[in-house]
């Protein structure tokens, strides 16, 4: 895989999960349907000043592969009743499959650990 484990790759990797922890948290829909991201929007548009919880830690933009590899398997993951599903090593197949083999072991390391930050947020 293109990510190997090393000081530079691990922290890009963590630079990635907390780009996609603040993400989540902002798309997080409460009781009534509403995201989080959108009341902020809301804020800033009746106040003229951006709420800092808008903004997004840097995203690290030589993991942009990997991140949308997850984000088209996100999109595709299974409902179970309480929320979201893990995505499963079956639909990585399924995906390099359909794709081209481009998720690598080093690729579903991160994808894991994304969904498991995904799940946390979401399903909590």
């Amino acid at each position: 895989g293109a990510y190997q484990t090393c000081g530079f790759y691990d922290s890009l990797i963590d630079d990635l999960v907390a780009y996609a922890e603040k993400s989540f948290e902002l798309s997080k829909l409460d009781d009534k349907g509403v995201s989080l991201k959108s009341h902020l929007e809301t804020v800033e548009r009746q106040t003229g000043v951006r709420p800092e919880e808008l903004n997004l830690p840097e995203f690290p933009e030589l993991l942009i592969n990997v991140w949308r590899i997850f984000i088209d398997l996100s999109n595709s993951r299974n409902q179970g009743f309480s929320g979201g599903a893990p995505i499963t090593f079956e639909q990585m197949k399924a995906y390099n499959e359909v794709m081209g083999n481009t998720i690598g072991p080093a690729e579903v390391n991160v994808i894991k650990k994304l969904d498991k930050k995904y799940l946390e947020i979401m399903n909590g």
